[in-house]
């Protein structure tokens, strides 16, 4: 299974089930708003695979367009195990959604 951030209504990324789960994961982690920190880690919890930057309001949008932007990368850089399959691909699909968003 996949799951797909809209990052605007044009233009979305996917990922496998296991890399959206963490990237959600990590924006609930971080993301300021702890109601939006709880709805996203339901995301994650009931398998729903996506997730709309927009659903949010414009204050939760700009602070998880910026971990996104920003973070994202790093944290996979520094939290992802070596033996993950093809972990410089993976990397490389993260950077795709923080230039997504600029």
């Amino acid at each position: 299974m996949s799951g797909t951030i809209e990052v605007t209504p044009q233009q979305r990324w996917s990922a496998a089930g296991w890399l959206f789960d963490w990237t959600v994961g990590y924006l609930a982690d971080h993301v300021a708003d702890q109601e939006v920190a709880a709805e996203l880690r339901e995301i994650v919890e009931e398998n729903l695979g996506w997730l709309g930057l927009d659903d949010y309001g414009p204050e939760a949008r700009a602070d998880l367009v910026a971990l996104l932007r920003d973070r994202v990368v790093p944290a996979a850089a520094a939290d992802l195990p070596p033996t993950v399959d093809d972990r410089p691909a993976v990397l490389d699909l993260l950077r795709d959604l923080a230039d997504a968003t600029r």
